[in-house]
């Protein structure tokens, strides 16, 4: 399950990366001058939840955490989908702090589940992000091509739908006592 937020949540910032000038180009129809404007929201604010994100993860803990950081990424997807040009800036901006948080979080928590070593939890979670990373921008272009850029990113906002359904079952898992 870990694998799987580090795949989406990386896959879906290099979507973002990859993705945001050319949907406020093409979808958006903004003006020139704007077009890199999301993907600056999305890296100022990645940068400032990172550095912030410990401090709030240690009243709120590391799933919950990512919770709120999915939770985040919604509102932005839905602001991105509204096609209008400042609200899908505000939420690619959005959507960086929303990811900012949950590749940390996964680490941390991969770092520490029982019988796994901690340097093979996190190496498991690097890799199948940066795989993330790697595969989804240009399977994501396939399906722009092949369809619309919009529906790139409808798909985006159903995946980060997943990563939540995911947060439940890893909240049921840390809530069950130890029996063993």
């Amino acid at each position: 399950l870990l694998g799987l937020i580090s795949f989406i949540a990386m896959g879906s910032e290099g979507a973002i990366v990859d993705w945001s000038g050319l949907y406020l180009k093409e979808v958006s129809i903004a003006p020139e001058a704007l077009w890199g404007a999301g993907f600056l929201g999305f890296q100022i604010t990645m940068t400032l939840g990172r550095f912030m994100g410990d401090a709030v993860s240690e009243r709120l803990g590391s799933v919950k955490m990512i919770a709120v950081g999915t939770v985040l990424a919604l509102v932005a997807y839905s602001l991105v989908l509204t096609e209008n040009t400042y609200l899908a800036i505000a939420g690619f901006a959005l959507g960086g702090l929303g990811f900012s948080v949950m590749i940390p979080e996964v680490f941390r928590i991969g770092g520490n589940v029982k019988g796994v070593d901690s340097s093979q939890g996190i190496a498991f979670i690097a890799g199948t992000g940066y795989a993330g990373f790697l595969c989804a921008p240009p399977i994501l272009g396939f399906l722009a091509e092949t369809s619309s850029l919009k529906t790139s990113f409808v798909v985006l906002f159903f995946y980060a739908v997943f990563i939540l359904a995911i947060t439940f079952i890893l909240k049921k898992k840390q809530a069950k006592p130890n029996l063993g």
